[in-house]
């Protein structure tokens, strides 16, 4: 799921310069919302809360390390802090709203799909706009002097390094125990692939 909350990243710049871009777009992601939304059903609901212990274990450490030592990843993200945009930052941001710290639970793979989980998705969808950034961040990527565009060429010339990710066993596995869990993890990558232009 880490690896796909990177759309959101790479769907939420805008402008010329990087940094100010970034600026521009990071409101229709609504963070404070999303984070809230999320805290809420952690804590409420046992099937999120399931997902979220599931978050917490050595599986997801080790796709997530997978993730953070991929060297197309580690190239682009040299890249923008230099310009002012720290995806490490961004990412870590996301490990802390996910619980990623090294709590021990149980989880029970055999867990039915989770309605909880979507309904959380669908309340998420509900304060974000993703199409509004995703529109915004093609008239940056037509644009040749934009900064973004620049990002968005770069990541799309690794798409090799990106299918090996996906491809990587301990991501394979990661992603695997998602679906069990009823988490729609083709749909994400598929919008990925779209966004990047990968079909």
């Amino acid at each position: 799921m880490k690896f796909f909350i990177l759309l959101a990243l790479f769907g939420a710049a805008f402008g010329q310069n990087l940094r100010a871009e970034v600026d521009q777009l990071l409101p229709f992601l609504n963070m404070d919302e999303v984070r809230s939304i999320y805290e809420r059903y952690v804590q409420t609901d046992a099937q999120v809360g399931e997902i979220w212990s599931f978050l917490q274990s050595e599986e997801t450490d080790a796709a997530w390390r997978v993730l953070i030592g991929t060297p197309e990843l580690q190239e682009i993200s040299a890249w923008t802090e230099v310009r002012g945009v720290s995806i490490r930052d961004y990412l870590n941001g996301i490990a802390a709203m996910l619980g990623l710290t090294p709590i021990t639970r149980s989880v029970n793979a055999k867990a039915p799909a989770s309605r909880s989980w979507t309904a959380m998705m669908d309340e998420i969808r509900a304060v974000t706009d993703l199409e509004g950034a995703e529109a915004l961040a093609r008239t940056f990527i037509a644009n040749p002097a934009s900064e973004f565009g620049e990002l968005y060429r770069m990541t799309q010339a690794r798409r090799a390094g990106f299918t090996r990710l996906i491809e990587n066993p301990d991501v394979l596995r990661f992603s695997a125990q998602l679906r069990a869990f009823g988490v729609d993890v083709d749909q994400i990558i598929t919008r990925f692939q779209n966004f990047f232009g990968w079909n």
